[in-house]
């Protein structure tokens, strides 16, 4: 009964990398990862320009209040003196 398990195998075996070579074998599967590879990179490159996009109108929108004259950015207003009414 080992014997033919043990047979069963090596023919399941052969059958799997007879199938692996009639859809392209390890040539087509280094192939799918370059290409995988170099989608990834174009996304990665993608989100590294919109997220320093994104810093930099960060940094002029922050940089641009501070080069305002302090009349021109908000006060917190003052308290009513007592005994007036606002």
């Amino acid at each position: 009964m080992d014997v033919l398990a043990f047979l069963f195998s090596l023919i399941a075996i052969v059958m799997a990398f007879i199938a692996l070579q009639r859809t392209g074998g390890v040539k087509d599967l280094h192939r799918q990862i370059d290409a995988l590879s170099s989608k990834t990179e174009d996304v990665a490159k993608g989100a590294r320009e919109t997220t320093a996009d994104a810093l930099r109108r960060l940094e002029q929108l922050i940089r641009g209040r501070e080069g305002q004259s302090p009349d021109d950015t908000d006060k917190p207003s003052t308290p009513p003196e007592p005994g007036t009414r606002p």
